[in-house]
């Protein structure tokens, strides 16, 4: 039997998935955007927030499910968009969420924005920027004993 008194912890504020941001995803600031950005030796992907955005706190632990697949291939970081308004405007922020993929510190293909980010089109960017194609669909396989 259940205890009718639990209550699901909202999925921003659960300790597993906290961990996991906080080893794949690091937050800047402006002044941190040479370094960690353009200086990068891997690409990166940029994800501008909105600090009391319910859509950023749905996109934060799938941007992290990414940043995890692909720990030391790309850098995931993130960047408070009215706190470090002149990255957004350089990069033509305007709305959060918003995620920018770059390399070298120029945009490298087609951003990510909007209220309902899945955790597949992150993928698929990522894999695009890296220049790993899609896995074709399943081909239905053939019976074994040359039936048809």
């Amino acid at each position: 039997m259940t205890n009718r008194f639990n209550v699901r912890v909202p999925v921003n504020e659960d300790p597993a998935v906290k961990a996991v941001e906080a080893a794949h995803v690091k937050e800047i600031t402006e002044k941190d955007f040479e370094a960690e950005v353009v200086a990068a030796p891997l690409p990166v992907a940029l994800d501008f927030y909105g600090k009391d955005s319910k859509a950023c706190e749905t996109l934060a632990p799938r941007f992290a499910a990414v940043a995890e697949k692909f720990a030391g291939k790309v850098r995931f970081l993130k960047i408070a968009r009215s706190d470090n308004a002149a990255v957004a405007a350089k990069l033509g922020v305007t709305t959060s969420p918003t995620i920018v993929f770059l390399q070298g510190g120029e945009a490298k293909g087609e951003r990510l924005s909007g209220d309902d980010i899945k955790r597949p089109d992150i993928k698929a960017r990522v894999e695009a920027m890296l220049g790993i194609q899609p896995a074709p669909a399943a081909v239905k396989a053939a019976p074994a004993n040359g039936a048809t």
